[in-house]
């Protein structure tokens, strides 16, 4: 079986293995495409907030125009205030 062109045929006299340059490399350009792809999410999910709450849709008719179903819509409306265009029509047995 013949070496991987890239891998010395011996290790190093420490017997310990070094991550090549383009692998770290590699690794840390993921990882700030990750970053700026979570960023990016949650400056979406705000824009959305604040739209959903000019509009004075409902989440539903909102929903229809986002990747997102009426629940998570609703789920991004509570983690930025947005409040409900309508109050809730369920009640509390002891009122």
């Amino acid at each position: 079986m013949t070496a991987h062109p890239n891998t010395p045929d011996k290790p190093d006299a420490s017997g310990e293995w070094e991550p090549p340059q383009r692998m770290l490399d590699a690794e840390k350009a993921m990882n700030d495409a990750a970053k700026e792809a979570e960023r990016l999410r949650h400056e979406y999910r705000k824009v959305l907030a604040e739209e959903l709450e000019a509009s004075g849709l409902s989440m539903y008719r909102f929903q229809e125009h986002t990747p997102y179903t009426e629940q998570t819509i609703n789920g991004i409306a509570k983690e930025y205030g947005v409040k409900p265009k309508r109050k809730p029509t369920v009640r509390s047995i002891k009122s």
